[in-house]
């Protein structure tokens, strides 16, 4: 009897999985968006990656030449970003989308509504800045010792003009990194605005104009917290102390400089005592208020909001978007990453594989060298642009 039983239910087996339920599948159709270029752009040769926020896959697809592509995928929550770099013109073209979840039916948007399965993004096109962030070094090592060490941290700026390029002055140029301080912190409240908020503080560079000039090919390294020598501290053995500058102040009691490295100047718009840079996953930025600096500073009433939707907590100073000349993200996975900066200024990300505190850093990809000046990859796509998991190598004062 048991015999017959199971004859019955082998036979019953493939008539049974005809009623399973199929997996649900999403559709989606992207349609890029470019008003205006300065010379003809193939929308063909974009790349539109539709990343899942749930798990570390994407899929990727070119549009055709009026700039749609469609996607069927599973359901999930996504983000979507479109680039291409034009070697030829040297233009880079990047759109991005804020994140959304999509579902059979359709998906719903950053704001919560739900519409049809059709997002359309806005392309932005970029000609090549001489000013570039060429290195950062944030993820930490350890001591000798074998405990975590942070204080080593540096950013290096880059003239990337190329030969017969413009000369930069860095003076009055800020740095800073952006609120939230991590990627992983849930919703960013800012998505989609026109300003951006600043991390507790930011640092400007030192001069009356025309003080500290950066030729094309020369490189100014700025040392986060301590801009001494490393080497009997920590297994980096980075030796700071031959940084160009250094965040420094008084105020500060964290950070150190040593003799010879010119400090930046310590603009506070925070409560916090010291510069607190992500070991998992900051974003950097260079910029110039338009007003100028002190102008900018007096402004206050203007520039200084609490989060969006809220009137009371912590305030955040803001930067315009337009400031800035250059930025980076830096994130531990784009699964669980938020975006801080908009894609006109970084479309996407550099995705750190390593750990914390093994010691590495996100370096800019060389793209050429003509007359014996390095020219480095510059699309606004930090995923194309960086090389994650890098050994460090600033360049620093002989």
């Amino acid at each position: 009897m048991k015999r017959k039983f199971l004859i019955l239910f082998v036979f019953l087996l493939p008539v049974l999985s005809c009623y399973r339920e199929e997996p649900s599948v999403a559709h989606l159709t992207v349609q890029l968006r470019l008003d205006e270029a300065p010379v003809a752009v193939d929308l063909t040769q974009l790349e539109v990656r539709l990343q899942n926020k749930g798990a570390d896959f994407s899929y990727t697809e070119h549009p055709d030449a009026s700039g749609k592509v469609q996607f069927d995928v599973q359901p999930g929550k996504y983000d979507v970003v479109a680039s291409a770099w034009f070697k030829s013109t040297r233009i880079a073209v990047n759109g991005a989308s804020e994140e959304f979840l999509l579902s059979a039916e359709g998906l719903w948007d950053a704001h919560g509504e739900f519409r049809a399965p059709l997002l359309e993004i806005p392309l932005h096109v970029a000609v090549p800045n001489p000013l570039i962030i060429r290195e950062v070094y944030f993820h930490g090592c350890t001591t000798l010792e074998g405990a975590n060490y942070t204080k080593d941290t540096y950013v290096e700026l880059y003239n990337n003009a190329g030969p017969g390029g413009q000369t930069v002055y860095l003076d009055s140029l800020c740095l800073a990194t952006v609120f939230p301080y991590n990627s992983t912190t849930g919703n960013n409240a800012w998505t989609g605005r026109d300003t951006i908020p600043i991390a507790q503080m930011y640092w400007m560079f030192p001069g009356e104009g025309h003080s500290y000039p950066l030729a094309p090919g020369e490189s100014a390294v700025v040392a986060c917290v301590a801009a001494v020598d490393h080497s009997g501290r920590a297994t980096s053995a980075l030796a700071l102390n031959r940084a160009h500058f250094g965040c420094w102040s008084e105020l500060l009691p964290r950070h150190e400089i040593a003799a010879g490295v010119i400090p930046m100047v310590l603009n506070m718009t925070g409560q916090g005592n010291q510069w607190a840079v992500s070991v998992h996953s900051p974003a950097f930025v260079i910029f110039r208020p338009s007003m100028g600096v002190a102008a900018y500073q007096a402004q206050g009433a203007v520039w200084e909001n609490y989060e969006p939707g809220k009137s009371s907590g912590s305030k955040y100073w803001h930067i315009d978007k337009n400031w800035i000349l250059d930025g980076v993200e830096c994130v531990d996975s784009p699964s669980s990453a938020i975006k801080r900066l908009p894609g006109t200024i970084d479309a996407s990300y550099v995705w750190m594989r390593s750990g914390h505190y093994s010691g590495k850093c996100v370096t800019r990809k060389l793209d050429f060298t003509e007359d014996g000046i390095n020219v480095f990859q510059d699309t606004n796509n930090s995923d194309a642009d960086f090389i994650p998991d890098s050994n460090p190598s600033p360049r620093l004062k002989p």
